[in-house]
């Protein structure tokens, strides 16, 4: 049974057949007024089967241009999608800039990080623990390496604290101490330095003489505030000593 193929080849050989007739003068041997010889009956079987050798090459010449086109097709789409991808994560970029990409697909926010209020020094229970709140938050979001948090934060020293600081520094190393080179290490010495160790006496003494004279919001407020600076009291005593300054009308 003849291929499509095989057919396909024989109609280009015929083609082929009838061009060179043409050229050299024979008529079609198809055409029934031609009274000459035809092509076919000119050439010997070699010169056919060099037409034929021929005509194989010519398609091998043809196969091997199409390999090479489609090698080049493949490579012009790999480029293209490539640009694609990075035409989409520039949109993405340009959607949104609070955002930049990682190299692995997923994103890093950059939020904007608010800097810790400075520590002057003031002898304040509540000044001084948030300000080492506020220091460890920012270490945190920062992600400000461990070594560098004791440095990071003399940047926040200012007034009383900054003198003191420096001080420290310059007796530790006349002195031959170890330096402060850790968070939780500085973290007790600032506290022994500037939290007074009576802080919860002087809350009672406040305490005692807390009365609620304005709003009842700022006499809780004041009362929760002193509340923070005594750790041991019980629920009954808040409740008594909350009771005991607040007007008999509230």
């Amino acid at each position: 049974m003849v291929t499509a193929a095989q057919t396909q080849t024989m109609n280009e050989l015929r083609d082929r057949l009838s061009h060179v007739e043409n050229i050299v003068g024979i008529d079609d041997p198809r055409d029934d007024d031609a009274g000459s010889l035809s092509l076919q009956t000119m050439v010997n079987g070699e010169s056919l089967e060099s037409l034929n050798r021929a005509h194989l090459d010519w398609v091998k010449t043809v196969e091997n241009q199409f390999l090479s086109l489609s090698d080049q097709l493949r490579t012009s789409t790999m480029a293209v999608k490539d640009l694609e991808n990075e035409i989409v994560i520039l949109k993405r970029a340009l959607a949104n800039p609070q955002q930049s990409d990682r190299g692995d697909g997923a994103t890093t926010s950059k939020v904007r990080v608010p800097e810790p209020k400075p520590f002057e020094g003031a002898r304040n229970a509540k000044e001084l623990e948030n300000f080492l709140w506020d220091m460890e938050q920012y270490f945190k979001a920062v992600r400000v390496p461990e070594a560098e948090q004791v440095t990071v934060t003399s940047m926040y020293l200012t007034g009383d604290a900054k003198l003191w600081w420096r001080s420290r520094l310059d007796d530790d190393m006349s002195s031959g101490r170890p330096l402060i080179e850790t968070w939780e290490t500085l973290k007790k010495e600032l506290k022994d330095q500037f939290l007074p160790c009576n802080t919860a006496w002087l809350a009672r003494e406040s305490l005692k003489k807390l009365r609620h004279t304005s709003t009842v919001r700022e006499y809780v407020k004041e009362f929760s505030s002193l509340m923070l600076d005594i750790k041991n009291m019980s629920d009954d005593d808040k409740l008594f000593n909350f009771m005991s300054g607040l007007q008999p009308w509230a």
